[in-house]
């Protein structure tokens, strides 16, 4: 019987068959230019995902990662042994070379102190005049590692739906509707008080003329009551303010059920934060800060920039002392603050991130596009003139054409599918998850501020209908 395999079971599939074969094709070559069993002494630094040097409680250092295992096969290629010789700046090394690893490891190498400097550098013109560079070991682009976009606070959400300009013209028309049912019930009144003739003439003699506070304390909240559905001590009698009324509760009635489903949507759907894609994002981002390794190609051509977003970030750093760094233990505890971002190589920036995720349990960092960098080409640097430099290429060579490198990559930095898969807003509209109170926060806000509206309008018509009681009393008596 039959099956058919998904694309994803078939790339799967054909890079195990492809492993397999590498394997045994490097296992049954002889060994390239043998170096006659020669004992060399590697310089290696901390450098993630690539070279991981982690001291341990008896003071002693394990290392691991893809550098180890490239070492291991090219040990065995071309017939050598070798030892490690660990980067670790204390005070003495980082007066000497300004705490850079990648100094020292030069140094070392030029002082003929070790045979190679193993954690790969990338060739530069003034860099081939002092050492030697082998055929390059690992090349790759460049991405950032910035913190994952924070959801918005939901507590003025209401506000999202509308407008400044529709927000003032809402306003316009509350003013409106104030001044209109005033207006109208002051012109009721005036005929009320006119009808009346059975008022005792001594009590309009003696009954205090009406102050412009009592007229709009009296009257703004008699509207308030009627916005607010409070009712009052002053009785609608007349027609025409209930047709009034009436259509106000029916215009807004239609209104709210008009855009309800617009305004729920805002209230409970999550906002983000801007995402931060681009150095032109970085800038714009307030909360975020830049980190830069000024001892890197990538951190140096930022920082010698004279114009444009690199100067601006540059400039940024170098006023900002807590953001220039080389030492790349450094740099990790500083970029798990979760306030900064730092560009590197995308296996840096994946190895990082899903490190993290192992550390706190959830995806606080995500990985940007590829920069606007030309890609990066690391090499192994020999002393110059160095009688291994051809050697160790076309060894190197053999390796990279053969593309096991690649594979040995994946096997060391951790799977992490969820922090680098897209957003897709229409899988969150298919989920079902239950309402949270954070969803209605700004709902309920709405409510206390209705809620705080009529309190305060109950309150002050009662100030003033017992004041006026008073007076009225004083007079009679």
């Amino acid at each position: 019987m039959g099956f058919n395999l998904t694309s994803s079971m078939s790339s799967h599939l054909l890079i195990f068959i492809i492993t397999v074969i590498n394997s045994i094709y490097f296992s049954t070559q002889s060994p390239l230019y043998g170096l006659n069993g020669v004992h060399l002494t590697f310089a290696v630094f901390h450098n993630p995902p690539y070279d991981v040097i982690i001291q341990k409680s008896d003071g002693n250092y394990t290392h691991f990662g893809m550098g180890p295992i490239w070492h291991s096969w090219l040990a065995k290629k071309l017939n050598f042994t070798f030892s490690y010789r660990y980067l670790l700046m204390n005070k003495t090394m980082i007066e000497k070379y300004g705490g850079s690893t990648i100094e020292f490891g030069l140094k070392l190498v030029m002082n003929k102190e070790v045979d190679a400097s193993v954690n790969g550098l990338i060739a530069t013109p003034e860099r081939k005049t002092k050492v030697d560079f082998t055929y390059f070991v690992w090349t790759e682009l460049y991405s950032m590692v910035v913190p994952r976009p924070e959801e918005e606070p939901r507590l003025f959400a209401f506000v999202r739906p509308f407008q400044p300009t529709v927000w003032l013209l809402l306003f316009i028309t509350m003013l409106t509707m104030v001044f209109s049912l005033s207006l109208f019930s002051k012109i009721s009144l005036i005929s009320e008080n006119n009808n009346n003739s059975e008022e005792s003439t001594v009590l309009k003699l003696k009954k205090k003329p009406t102050t412009l506070l009592n007229f709009a304390g009296s009257y703004f909240v008699y509207v308030l009551n009627i916005i607010t559905n409070q009712g009052g001590n002053i009785a609608v009698v007349r027609f025409s303010l209930r047709i009034l009324v009436g259509v106000w509760l029916l215009i807004a009635t239609v209104l709210v059920n008009s855009y309800s489903g617009t305004v729920v949507a805002y209230l409970t759907v999550p906002k983000l934060k801007p995402s931060i894609n681009t150095f032109e994002d970085l800038v714009k981002n307030e909360d975020v800060g830049m980190i830069i390794k000024d001892d890197v190609i990538i951190g140096q051509q930022i920082l010698a920039a004279k114009s444009g977003v690199f100067k601006t970030l540059a400039d940024q750093a170098r006023h900002n002392p807590d953001r220039l760094f080389n030492d790349q233990s450094k740099i990790d505890a500083r970029l798990a603050t979760g306030h900064f971002a730092y560009a590197w190589i995308q296996t840096y920036c994946k190895f990082f991130i899903a490190n993290q995720l192992k550390k706190d349990g959830t995806c606080r960092f995500q990985m940007t596009d590829s920069l606007p960098f030309q890609p990066a080409f690391f090499s192994v640097i020999l002393e110059k003139n160095s009688k291994y430099t051809a050697k160790m290429s076309d060894a190197l060579m053999l390796l990279w054409e053969g593309g096991q490198l690649p594979f040995w990559v994946k096997g060391v930095v951790p799977r992490a599918p969820k922090c680098f898969a897209k957003r897709d807003p229409r899988n969150n509209l298919s989920r079902q998850v239950p309402i949270q109170l954070k969803d209605l926060m700004s709902a309920f806000f709405i409510l206390g501020i209705g809620l705080g509206l009529a309190t305060f309008a109950f309150l002050v018509e009662k100030i003033i209908y017992f004041r006026n009681r008073r007076t009225l009393v004083t007079v009679i008596l």
